[in-house]
């Protein structure tokens, strides 16, 4: 038993997944790694340091979630307190989801 109180309203799924984001109001983009995801955001892992309630534009490619192609809008709401192989944890609240957006 965890020695904290689970405040998540959704389930999450370990994935260890490549992304692609970019900051909203920036072009550039960036690479990251997704350490879990469920229906509410995801847990983000990238080099780069960013602030709570920083906007992120995600694009999620993964043959882990049945080669779906997921865009999606989110908030950091929270920064986890520990590196992981020198990358900042970022948990993102999803704004908005675009699934499968290139379909035709």
């Amino acid at each position: 038993m965890p020695g904290y109180i689970e405040k998540r309203r959704f389930v999450r799924t370990e994935i260890n997944a490549a992304i692609q984001y970019s900051v909203a109001d920036a072009e550039m983009l960036h690479e990251g790694v997704m350490g879990n995801i469920g229906d509410g955001g995801i847990l983000l892992w990238t080099e780069q340091e960013l602030p709570v309630g920083t906007t992120l534009y995600l694009f999620i490619h993964s043959d882990e979630l049945a080669e779906i192609e997921l865009e999606a809008t989110a908030t950091i709401v929270r920064v986890d307190p520990a590196k992981k192989d020198g990358r900042f944890g970022y948990g993102c609240r999803f704004e908005a989801l675009y699934n499968n957006p290139h379909a035709g």
